[in-house]
């Protein structure tokens, strides 16, 4: 009698069950791992975009962020350096934010000035604070003309990239105070305050970060964003 092999049914659905437990247990880690790689890329080509508009419009307006005198849309105004150099295709503010769905949606103030490029990227500012952006402006709350970015648009999660499980929510909106930039505690643009410096183990990197605007460059503002930058 001839014998013939292969596995038994309940062998393979062993199996089965086996390859759908490890599935389970390393999809969703891996999926995290690739969306932080893709938010931490369109990070810094956010930041790049944004230093080489500052720069083009040294050489070509003699106009720096440390130029800007104006907190509207006028010229010498960040609205103007940027939108000379990049294409801003919406601009929202305080008398528009309440039929604008998509800055409701991303948590921004209604303060704010918030600008939606043509390439997805959005970029949301006090504009109150936004003039005169050195090292240190004393004008400016907290002392520096930051802003937060949102890489997606208005795509979820919509979330502040951190450094901490747990974070205190608070009520202050529309900067990252200059603590955020050399260590302690610091308070993000949506009052949620942070402490500690990133690593790989307690960094949730999203979908928005901070960013510091001061004399020729766009710099990242607070742990996460240079965590990302610059790994430390």
């Amino acid at each position: 009698m001839k014998k013939h092999l292969g596995f038994t049914l309940a062998e393979v659905l062993i199996t089965l069950g086996i390859i759908g437990v490890v599935a389970a247990m390393t999809i969703p880690t891996l999926m995290s791992n690739t969306n932080s790689s893709e938010m931490k890329t369109a990070f810094k080509k956010i930041l790049s975009a944004m230093n080489q508009a500052v720069t083009m419009s040294v050489a070509l307006n003699y106009v720096d962020f440390a130029d800007i005198t104006m907190t509207t849309t006028a010229d010498d105004s960040l609205y103007q350096i940027l939108n000379d150099k990049m294409h801003i295709v919406k601009l929202v503010t305080s008398a528009t934010y309440a039929n604008d769905e998509e800055s409701r949606t991303m948590g921004f103030a209604q303060s704010n000035y918030t600008l939606f490029f043509a390439d997805g990227m959005v970029l949301s500012y006090d504009p109150t604070t936004m003039h005169h952006c050195t090292n240190y402006n004393v004008a400016a709350r907290g002392g520096r003309c930051t802003a937060i970015v949102d890489v997606n648009g208005k795509r979820k999660p919509n979330k502040l990239s951190n450094c901490m499980a747990n974070m205190n929510q608070g009520s202050n909106n529309g900067y990252v105070s200059a603590d955020n930039q050399v260590g302690g505690s610091a308070v993000d643009n949506k009052g949620i305050s942070h402490t500690g410096a990133c690593h790989d183990g307690n960094a949730q990197i999203i979908d928005q970060f901070s960013v510091v605007f001061k004399g020729q460059q766009v710099l990242p503002n607070g742990y996460a964003a240079r965590y990302v930058l610059y790994n430390n």
